[in-house]
């Protein structure tokens, strides 16, 4: 799924219909001139953030990074969209390490794998979502429908969609992890 469908289904449940029929006419050539628009830079953004939330929260997304440690330490904000650490090997084993004030700490230098929770980088409304196709793509719709009603201050709206957006995520906790695509990820 893309984020555009994603986009379209929400600024169409909020009754957004300028919107709706510009991301109609967007291609990928004609984004940047849709992002004009402030209600669809903020639709974008929002899916950003609701697609991250859902992440950190309900739906685990375990991304592998090799890394190369110098100097024993390696500081987590250098793996790609870190959530939550997973595992370390090195080789076939389990690694040796200590993690102090976001950085780790190792007993030797060398190349490790980190197994660690991470979202996805959203950077176009025409990049696809894979996790997406393993769930129900309106859990991120009734996301982005409830952070932009929040934002606009329409708070019955937000509790209407909040409420589905919550019910629906939480129905994705029994999922199994999801293992992003090395050749997917930028």
């Amino acid at each position: 799924m893309q984020i555009i469908d994603v986009l379209k289904d929400g600024a169409q449940l909020l009754g957004l219909t300028e919107e709706v029929e510009i991301l109609n006419k967007t291609t990928e050539e004609t984004q940047s001139d849709s992002l004009e628009n402030n209600n669809i830079k903020e639709l974008f953004h929002l899916v950003k953030f609701s697609i991250q939330e859902l992440c950190s929260n309900y739906v685990p997304i375990v991304n592998m990074e090799e890394i190369d440690v110098q100097n024993l330490k390696y500081e987590l904000k250098s793996l790609t969209n870190f959530i939550k650490l997973k595992k370390i090997t090195k080789g076939e084993e389990r690694a040796d390490y200590k993690l102090m004030n976001r950085t780790l700490h190792f007993k030797e230098n060398g190349t490790y794998s980190v197994y660690f929770e991470t979202y996805p980088t959203i950077s176009s409304m025409f990049d696809e979502v894979d996790f997406l196709s393993h769930l129900s793509p309106d859990v991120i719709v009734f996301g982005l429908c409830s952070y932009y009603c929040l934002s606009k201050g329409l708070f019955e709206d937000f509790n209407m969609f909040h409420d589905k957006y919550i019910e629906r995520a939480e129905s994705l906790k029994d999922m199994k992890t999801f293992f992003l695509p090395t050749r997917r990820w930028e």
